[in-house]
């Protein structure tokens, strides 16, 4: 299974348009590359970077995405709701492995 978790430079998940860094874990041969990410600044284009990365998960908390970035990735990926910050904790404690097709939308809403 290869996740991806959106961070900030100290490798701690952020939303899609404050991700740095795109940290890509393969948890068949437990590789990790990171790569920068050319998104930097938009939600969207942040996830179009992931989504030419062909993960099976992302990792994600409330705030993460917004409905375009959910819509756009729907169908594409599984989205995992992790409790931890830090990229090497959320792989540590296998929090992606309990992926769902769908997210709750209070996780991807916007609040105004």
């Amino acid at each position: 299974m290869k996740v991806a978790i959106p961070c900030n430079k100290e490798k701690m998940l952020v939303p899609l348009d404050q991700a740095e860094l795109i940290v890509l874990y393969n948890d068949e041969d437990k590789s990790i590359v990171e790569n920068e990410n050319p998104g930097y600044g938009s939600k969207e284009a942040t996830m179009s970077m992931v989504l030419r990365e062909a993960p099976d998960v992302i990792a994600v908390k409330e705030g993460v995405m917004c409905p375009g970035s959910y819509m756009m990735s729907q169908g594409s990926i599984k989205y995992a709701l992790v409790k931890s910050d830090s990229a090497s904790d959320i792989i540590a404690n296998k929090e992606y492995e309990d992926a769902k097709e769908e997210l709750a939308e209070e996780i991807f809403a916007e609040n105004d």
